[in-house]
């Protein structure tokens, strides 16, 4: 068997005894085949007994290990040591908490965010089916029924794409991706009764249309569960339904009439027809900043070239919206679609 001498630069912190995060450093014979989880266990057992971390089923089905590993989110457990060895293998590799959560102790976060989070915005089924008649009777779901939340289901919420999301970084207020994926495969749950009060919560200050489009939680996810996918079939339900008097959807419904209009983006006008006139106000001193710095968009802007061809593809869209009735079920693809997040 294969073995080679690897370091492991390990991230420390008690906030009860510690002012601030540390790194240890450890190098331990590996064979090839050892996860990290399994390095992490031999450094536990051998040489710091204090490194904290979490594990449970070593098998990538429960979430509870996942770290950050050379800067990037993943489970320990599926995590090959010998794919992370570069050149000679003489660079250390990192581990780390999981971002945008709390350190309780080394690589333990604290993940009550997301828990709470979940609860707030109701991430269950609730039955159709009166409670006296739960066990005597059952509601069947279908193959295809099924096959729309197939992918979602397999969240293990890990907390890998709250750790990557970039809007969770700049506002901890945020309703994060595993929320909304959740919110995704329980609307389109054929058992559920919740569907629009969940999505009016979702819709709210913080929620679904603050999502940045940065595809990290996609990218990093550790089932490969295309999580944007729900998100872009969220916001089409939000539509359907007829909530739209959001800054989000405004924004959003903005952007559309403009590309189907000239195809192009009336800057100008946007925050007026985001925000309305009181909000438009404040923004007014960072308009002022930005003519400071050049930066004008244009007062009047002509139409693309061929913007017929444009408007042809907007009509298609609408009428293939104005075929689905309000609420209806969108498949989730059993694999990741491209990053640009192309037709399902």
């Amino acid at each position: 068997m294969e073995r080679r001498e690897v370091s492991f630069r390990i991230q420390r912190y008690n906030p009860q005894v510690d002012r601030a995060p540390f790194y240890d450093n450890f190098r331990i014979a590996v064979e090839k085949g050892i996860t990290i989880l399994r390095a992490l266990n031999y450094i536990k057992e051998h040489l710091e007994p204090r490194l904290t971390f979490r594990s449970f089923c070593q098998a990538g089905i429960c979430g509870s290990c996942a770290v950050r590993i050379n800067g990037v989110s993943r489970l320990a457990c599926t995590t090959q040591v010998w794919d992370l060895l570069t050149g000679g293998g003489d660079e250390p590799i990192r581990i780390e908490p999981l971002e945008n959560l709390e350190v309780i102790r080394d690589l333990v976060v604290d993940i009550d965010p997301i828990m709470e989070k979940l609860k707030r915005n109701q991430s269950w089924v609730e039955p159709a089916i009166p409670e006296e008649e739960l066990g005597r009777r059952e509601h069947r779901v279908s193959d295809g029924e099924f096959e729309t939340i197939n992918a979602a289901s397999d969240c293990i919420l890990c907390g890998a794409c709250y750790s990557e999301c970039s809007m969770m970084g700049v506002n901890r207020d945020y309703i994060s991706p595993p929320v909304l994926l959740k919110a995704f495969r329980m609307n389109n749950d054929t058992r559920d009764t919740l569907g629009c009060r969940r999505l009016r919560e979702v819709t709210a200050d913080n929620g679904l249309w603050d999502c940045a489009h940065c595809y990290k939680c996609m990218e990093h996810c550790t089932k490969k569960i295309p999580i944007m996918d729900g998100i872009h079939r969220l916001r089409e339900e939000a539509f359907a339904r007829g909530m739209t008097h959001t800054e989000g959807a405004r924004h959003a419904q903005a952007f559309f009439d403009d590309i189907r209009h000239i195809g192009r983006l009336r800057e100008v006008t946007l925050p007026l027809r985001t925000k309305g006139v009181l909000g438009s106000l404040g923004m007014v001193p960072l308009a002022v900043r930005m003519g400071l710095k050049g930066r004008r968009p244009p007062l009047l802007v002509k139409p693309i070239p061929d913007i017929e061809r444009v408007q042809e593809i907007c009509g298609r869209l609408e009428a293939n919206r104005e075929g689905e009735a309000a609420g209806a079920q969108h498949h989730l693809p059993l694999h990741p679609a491209s990053r640009s997040g192309g037709v399902l």
